[in-house]
């Protein structure tokens, strides 16, 4: 398991580095093509852009395996603390995925360029940093007090997110935000994103917090 993670960190390092030097080539070398802003339904390709086009293709793929890694392993993790009644085993800096929520703003560029607004779903990344806090309790027995923990943190979690979601829908059907319906449809997409990503985190962090107030209440 150790190798395999080595394996991702070293690939993932590696794709990252790939796509710095070609991003340095394009923007050096040709004219920003692919960096800059460009408008892709008048696109042309050029042998130049192969540097960049490879480290992209290498990202995306990338990007493809270590989502389904990580699927495979939480199934694999989740059977397991079935069988032996305890938490799954996380390493708590697992919870830096959540960065990739940031990537989330990329779809402001890609909007403005050819008007793709998928970029946006990756908000809901957001939620990753709330593995910080199941890895904190991986190898918890779970016993009737945790299970009731565990009911309460995703009760009260989907309550606020569906009270935010309830609240953004009526105001987004008022009709169009700042004049623009697709504005609206973007706003709409975004929040619904981070109403996600917090039901997730929520999920998670409001569980640490009961269970540790009740051992604090039992010491």
């Amino acid at each position: 398991m150790k190798k395999k993670t080595k394996i991702l960190v070293f690939s993932g390092i590696t794709c990252f580095l790939l796509l710095l030097l070609s991003t340095w080539y394009a923007v050096v070398f040709n004219g920003s093509r692919l960096v800059a802003p460009m408008d892709f339904s008048s696109y042309t390709f050029q042998v130049q852009d192969l540097p960049m086009l490879f480290s992209l293709v290498l990202v995306c793929i990338y990007g493809a395996i270590l989502l389904f890694t990580f699927i495979i392993s939480a199934g694999r993790s989740r059977r397991k603390a079935e069988d032996t009644n305890t938490t799954r085993r996380l390493n708590p800096k697992l919870g830096l995925l959540g960065i990739l929520g940031f990537l989330g703003f990329t779809g402001f560029w890609t909007h403005s360029v050819d008007g793709s607004v998928f970029p946006f779903v990756f908000f809901l990344f957001f939620g990753f940093f709330g593995f910080y806090y199941e890895g904190k309790m991986s190898g918890t027995f779970m016993d009737e007090r945790f299970r009731e923990n565990a009911a309460r943190a995703r009760l009260r979690a989907s309550d606020i997110t569906f009270r935010i979601l309830f609240i953004a829908l009526v105001i987004l059907c008022q009709g169009k935000l700042l004049g623009n319906l697709e504005h609206a449809f973007i706003a709409g997409m975004i929040i619904l994103s981070l109403a996600l990503a917090l039901r997730i985190f929520l999920s998670e962090y409001l569980l640490y917090r009961y269970d540790h107030d009740d051992l604090a209440e039992e010491e």
